[in-house]
């Protein structure tokens, strides 16, 4: 893979690089580069931690670094109608708004929570996991 450095991410940046993504993660700009190069140490970002810490990624193995080379963004996972049941809780993307579902429409392919919802328009919503 050769090197970009338009996905390199560090502290400055960190918040713009998605939870999930493939990444390779490194403590130095050489150590980043040659993994990079040679297509080592792929694994998945868990957490990006606070603006304090020097080490800002967090891998699904649990070790830190400063550095991270996005591989791949995360799979964007879309929410359908069938997803749905009666009870369960959806939250706007946003982060600000969430609604329990009241009613399923299976004729119509439709959900109600703040009002009939086709599945184009759950595009920005998503299922709170209880």
């Amino acid at each position: 893979m050769e090197f970009d450095k338009s996905k390199v991410f560090t502290v400055l940046n960190a918040d713009e690089l998605k939870i999930g993504s493939k990444v390779i993660c490194a403590d130095n700009l050489y150590a980043l580069k040659f993994s990079v190069d040679n297509e080592l140490y792929i694994t998945t970002l868990r957490e990006i931690l606070p603006e304090d810490c020097m080490l800002r990624f967090r891998t699904k193995e649990g070790e830190d670094y400063a550095l991270a080379y996005l591989v791949e963004p995360p799979e964007e996972k879309k929410l359908k109608v069938s997803d749905l049941k009666l009870g369960d809780i959806v939250r706007h993307k946003s982060g600000n708004l969430e609604y329990l579902v009241t009613g399923i429409d299976h004729s119509a392919n439709e959900v109600f929570f703040d009002g009939w919802l086709s599945e184009s328009d759950l595009e920005n919503w998503e299922k709170v996991e209880k």
